[in-house]
């Protein structure tokens, strides 16, 4: 039997697993809008035709306005998977929330039917939540009592 003990700081304890979770959390939401992003700059129609604006591919003038929205969110995405934690991530994070509650407000009122409009209400909106909520893991280490 060996009596070597397991130093307090090397063990993983189910608070310091949730701190780390809760961390990556902002990161997670970031690399998804980074990859939403990506799809719909290479095919549009991924966003136009799932809102109602397009069956197929769309037209070449809302490819255009539709690609110009998603470089903003590649843009916020990326802030929010690279940027320090504490103010400069929870400022991405903001502009991110703020973005989607544009596009909440926006495609919630002005598509064309009243189920494209639920539908992006319900999706603009509901990651404009997950993303706030993902600014409870975006303090900086020092603040929360974790390393890096």
């Amino acid at each position: 039997m060996s009596s070597e003990r397991v130093s307090p700081r090397t063990r993983s304890t189910p608070r310091t697993a949730g701190r780390f979770l809760l961390s990556a959390f902002p990161r997670v939401m970031g690399a998804v809008t980074v990859g939403y992003a990506v799809v719909v700059l290479a095919r549009p129609e991924t966003m136009t035709a799932a809102i109602g604006l397009s069956e197929g591919a769309p037209d070449p003038d809302l490819a255009l306005l539709t690609r110009t929205m998603l470089v903003r969110d590649l843009a916020c995405g990326a802030a929010m998977m690279l940027v320090p934690a504490g103010w400069p991530l929870l400022t991405a994070i903001g502009i991110r929330v703020a973005s989607d509650a544009g596009d909440a407000a926006i495609m919630g009122t002005g598509l064309p039917t009243g189920d494209d409009r639920t539908a992006a209400l319900l999706v603009a909106g509901g990651f404009g939540v997950l993303c706030a909520l993902s600014a409870l893991g975006a303090r900086a280490p020092e603040l929360t009592g974790t390393r890096s």
